[in-house]
């Protein structure tokens, strides 16, 4: 391939740097990708700004009534071969950059301030989008937010033409698709605060809402501006620490911690969930409402003046539940995200620590706490450890679905842990917590919400996810025990109920929490499991009558197995981490 002229590549494969034969419409490199629309290229007539912000706008208006209406824009699924040379497109070694289609394509440069940032503006969330001709970024001496008329490009304010007004308007409503597109699968991805509040004018977090138009662009599938409001949201969100903003820079934390979880960039998932974990405990969010620390410490912020500010109480109920919640949801995250990443024997965290107080009470929903149902008589004592005393195994009732959401984490971690330490010939308080923990997965499975019932989308989203935990823990205490057939066959019947998804299609919910891939691999690895003991059996010589018996059971769990094969590799489409654990399974089944 002769080497183009200076400029004449695709604009696809110069902000990747790689080479371009500069064929049209779609060049070799993209075609590849594979790419379903044409190259664009910098020899023709340019797009105006503000048809380019036209342009953009249309296609978020499009995605969000996609996701909005999945039964009439579901796409197929598709299953890739994990060792092929396109597995899949989007989860390729290039995925940092990748060449899939995008829905928010327009060139734009992100630091490009029209004027000064006004927090006190009910108008401004943060950095303001500004279509150019090539994306670009930020330079190391300008300011990230313009303080004054000289930081703007405009010059001063009166300067202000009409086209950059059409333009800020035009991005506003990219923010605000943005953040409709992230909102209802909000709660997946460790979002506690109320929605509500977040949009008010008193709003001062830059970083966070560059972090939730992170996530938009992310769900958008717009492969560059999702990069580049991340790297806005690295750049700020410590800058951002102070008192009033506090919750918030935990939240930011938070999302970032299940961005790169779902990416696939673990050690920065750690990195975020350690900060997050850090910054709940200074604050004293785990003893909230506590019996037992009434006069705990709350953490205290240097400030610039080299005065020290402590977070301040709770103005009201419902920023109270916002710092229920905020522990709940981080104290989840790392349980989850220790299960996933690490071995049995290593999931204990910070929170498992000796004398480790966690008196918050449950989580509610947050139209709960609006709706008083936090009355002041209620108050946290031991909240975890009274959950897995063996006399409290029925105690709690009537619990909120966040609240079994993370008992739910509880159980599926504990039950991680005691196989990791489990050892032939354990003493009794071993088979104690066994029978605590199966009890309490039992209870809790009886008592959550059926899945079929008519409710909205995102509480469905949760209960899936609850049910599939509370599976996982069956398995993953059961499958110490393999050769014991009842212990199978506990096995068995939780990974089935698993992909049963309670009568509900996992994929008309939309995305889902990316730890619904670690809990399906484990359903898989059961059935991968069986499948080889009926292999075996049959390669050993039955009888004709036992022969078929134990070639309908063969069927029955390679169905079950292609269901939960179907389910991950549809998810495994746009998630880096599922694509890694679909190929994870599909390598076990080689060896069955």
């Amino acid at each position: 391939m002769s080497k183009l002229k200076r400029g004449k590549a695709c604009k696809q494969c110069r902000s990747l740097k790689i080479k371009c034969d500069g064929i049209k419409p779609v060049c070799g490199t993209c075609r590849k990708g594979p790419r379903h629309d044409d190259c664009e290229y910098s020899d023709g007539p340019p797009r105006s700004r503000t048809k380019a912000l036209e342009d953009t706008v249309s296609r978020l208006e499009a995605r969000l009534y996609e996701l909005e209406h999945p039964e009439s824009s579901t796409p197929p699924v598709r299953l890739y071969d994990p060792y092929g040379p396109q597995f899949p497109p989007q989860l390729s070694p290039s995925y940092a950059g990748s060449s899939s289609r995008s829905l928010l394509d327009a060139p734009y440069q992100v630091l490009q301030v029209l004027w000064p940032t006004d927090y006190s503006s009910p108008e401004s969330h943060g950095f303001i989008l500004s279509p150019l001709s090539s994306p670009s970024r930020p330079s190391s001496t300008r300011p990230l937010l313009g303080n004054g008329p000289g930081n703007s490009p405009l010059g001063i304010y009166g300067s202000r033409s009409i086209a950059a007004l059409e333009s800020k308007t035009s991005e506003q409503k990219i923010h605000e698709t943005l953040l409709q597109i992230f909102r209802p699968h909000a709660c997946q991805f460790g979002f506690f605060l109320s929605w509500d509040r977040l949009t008010q004018p008193a709003h001062k977090s830059s970083a966070l809402f560059n972090a939730l138009y992170m996530w938009g662009a992310h769900l958008s599938s717009d492969r560059q501006r999702e990069l580049d409001f991340k790297q806005i949201t690295l750049q700020t969100v410590d800058a951002e620490l102070t008192p009033e903003t506090f919750i918030h820079t935990i939240q930011t934390q938070v999302l970032l911690a299940y961005y790169s979880f779902r990416t696939g960039h673990f050690l920065e998932a750690r990195a975020h969930t350690a900060t997050a974990v850090a910054l709940t405990l200074g604050a004293g969010l785990h003893v909230i409402r506590s019996l037992n620390h009434p006069d705990a410490p709350i953490v205290k912020i240097q400030e610039e003046n080299d005065q020290e500010t402590r977070l301040q109480a709770s103005a009201d109920l419902v920023e109270e539940g916002e710092r229920i919640n905020g522990f709940w949801t981080v104290y989840m995250l790392q349980k989850n995200l220790t299960v996933a990443l690490e071995p049995r024997s290593r999931v204990c965290g910070v929170f498992e620590t000796a004398g480790m107080p966690i008196d918050t009470p449950w989580p509610l929903e947050m139209k709960d706490y609006a709706h008083g149902i936090l009355t002041p008589d209620i108050h946290g004592d031991s909240t975890v450890c009274s959950f897995l005393d063996a006399g409290n195994v029925f105690a709690e009732r009537s619990s909120s679905v966040a609240a079994m959401n993370v008992k739910a984490a509880i159980l599926f971690h504990t039950a991680v842990y005691m196989h990791g330490q489990y050892r032939p010939g354990e003493v009794q308080p071993w088979w104690t917590a066994f029978g605590v923990v199966e009890r309490l997965t039992n209870s809790l499975r009886a008592e959550l919400l059926d899945i079929a019932q008519p409710q909205g989308q995102s509480s469905t989203r949760t209960i899936l996810f609850t049910n599939s935990l509370l599976n996982a823990a069956t398995i993953e205490l059961h499958s110490i025990f393999e050769s014991d057939t009842m212990s199978r066959q506990s096995c068995f019947v939780a990974a089935r109920d698993m992909f049963r998804f309670g009568g509900a299609n996992p994929q008309e919910l939309g995305h889902l929490n990316p730890m619904m891939g670690t809990l399906w691999m484990t359903a898989c690895n059961v059935f991968i499991d069986e499948l080889r003991r009926v292999r075996a059996a049959l390669a050993q010589g039955l009888c004709p009558l036992q022969a078929v018996s134990q070639q309908e059971r063969e069927k029955e769990i390679l169905a079950d197995l292609n269901a939960g094969l179907k389910v991950l590799s549809f998810f495994a489409q746009e998630s880096l981490l599922m694509g890694h654990q679909l190929a994870k399974v599909k390598k076990s089944m080689e060896t069955t």
